[in-house]
């Protein structure tokens, strides 16, 4: 099972949880009540459907995740950021999350 690291922006908190192999990264988090997103848009996301784009996060290493799909590139999401509600996890991994546009 890949362990997830995540690194809480705002407060600094660092978590450890671990998730099936292929997992989706936002459920995971959710079932362990580790919030992804800042401020308000905790109650006024899309709710994992990939619209809002408030659920993104970095990710290190980018190799243990699945790459970036369309809803992703409609966003212009690129590089070692992804959409919590997007993501498959394939290994350990570290994450960053409310991150500061």
């Amino acid at each position: 099972m890949p362990k997830i690291t995540v690194q809480d922006t705002e407060t600094g908190e660092q978590k450890v949880f671990k998730v099936g192999y292929g997992g989706n990264l936002r459920k995971a988090a959710q079932h362990h009540d580790i919030s992804l997103y800042r401020g308000l848009h905790e109650y006024t996301n899309c709710h994992g459907m990939g619209s809002c784009g408030t659920c993104m996060v970095e990710i290190e290493p980018m190799e243990h995740v699945n790459d970036h799909g369309l809803i992703e590139k409609l966003h212009k999401i690129n590089g070692n950021r992804k959409l919590a509600c997007r993501t498959k996890v394939y290994g350990d991994i570290t994450i960053k999350t409310k991150l500061v546009e």
